[in-house]
């Protein structure tokens, strides 16, 4: 059971305040006491509250980390590079899924507004709601990571999706695929109209037309990568590529084209979306466009710390390119 303020003092026989002052190296405590109340703290591993502590002097050094999707292996990296910024400046974070649910989102935005966290960085999500601009505009310290906002308030670290995809295309363009389907999400998130978008200004430049009928919407699951192959197929235009803008779709999209007795690249090229445990055990090695995980993470904190310190000289915004790495899956044996 974890020591409390109350049982360091009874057991050193003096009151609560004394040893709290002993502690913080405060005045007011003879060294004798202060060495006593040391020695029985240290031997009973005592820790601090750090809550309690940090709403005494109006900080917490403790940060909220709001989630649009738990599932996307994307998403975990960058608050796994987060949380390692977090810890070299003694911050702890408290990690929030919202399932893109707007109202679990104001649930832990209190968590801002009544001084439990320092601030808060949320990750990915639809375009900003009132709650979220209203938050900023009193003051809170926020930061945006891949989330995009109307109104133009936020400091933001974003991942340029749409040159992300134009270097998808160009690079299967050079291979000789020419007819390349496109497996996204609802253009009614921003994030992945700017991934179409990135879609059809390769194509615009290169000189061709994009066909309308091999884009195909469908949600980040495995299962709607599967089955966006499956209807692709059925199209009177056939693709000879696929490129795909979620981890989970990618798995999905290989296993049916897999399944259906076809081979990649021989059948289909295919570039997947996302460097990491998933992707990686595809075969043949997938041609992937990887977002720069640590590098959001890193700067988002940095930013946010800024923030809650008042020192970040107006707003900042942070555009990153993801790297295209280019792997079997997408080299034509007839180039």
């Amino acid at each position: 059971m974890q020591i409390t303020l109350k049982d360091i003092a009874r057991m050193a026989g003096v009151a609560e305040s004394t040893v709290s002052r002993a502690l913080n190296n405060k005045k007011g405590v003879g060294e004798k006491t202060r060495k006593k109340i040391i020695k029985i703290a240290e031997e009973n591993n005592y820790r601090p509250n750090q809550l309690a502590r940090g709403l005494a002097a109006n900080k917490t050094n403790m940060i909220a980390v709001v989630l649009s999707e738990m599932d996307s292996p994307g998403n975990i990296e960058i608050v796994k590079s987060l949380e390692e910024a977090a810890e070299a400046d003694n911050y702890q974070i408290i990690l929030c899924n919202t399932k893109n649910d707007p109202e679990k989102e104001k649930s832990y935005l209190s968590l801002l507004e009544s001084n439990q966290v320092d601030g808060a960085v949320f990750i990915g999500g639809k375009l900003v709601g009132s709650h979220l601009l209203r938050a900023s505009l009193d003051d809170n310290a926020i930061v945006l990571v891949n989330r995009l906002s109307e109104e133009n308030f936020f400091t933001s670290v974003l991942t340029d999706y749409s040159i992300g995809i134009y270097k998808a295309v160009n690079h299967l363009l050079e291979q000789n695929y020419n007819n390349i389907a496109l497996v996204c999400g609802s253009r009614n998130n921003l994030i992945e109209e700017e991934k179409i978008s990135g879609y059809f200004n390769a194509y615009q430049e290169a000189g061709f037309k994009a066909d309308q009928n091999l884009i195909f919407e469908t949600d980040s699951s495995r299962q709607g990568g599967y089955n966006a192959f499956l209807e692709i197929i059925k199209n009177d235009s056939v693709p000879d590529a696929f490129i795909s803008t979620k981890e989970l779709t990618t798995i999905g999209l290989v296993e049916a084209i897999k399944t259906g007795g076809f081979f990649i690249p021989d059948d289909f090229a295919v570039v997947g979306y996302g460097d990491n445990i998933l992707t990686s055990i595809i075969e043949p090695p997938l041609t992937v466009l990887s977002e720069p995980s640590k590098e959001l993470g890193r700067i988002s904190f940095d930013y946010l710390l800024k923030l809650i310190n008042d020192n970040l000289e107006g707003q900042q915004i942070k555009v990153l390119a993801p790297n295209l790495i280019i792997r079997d899956s997408s080299i034509s044996k007839y180039n």
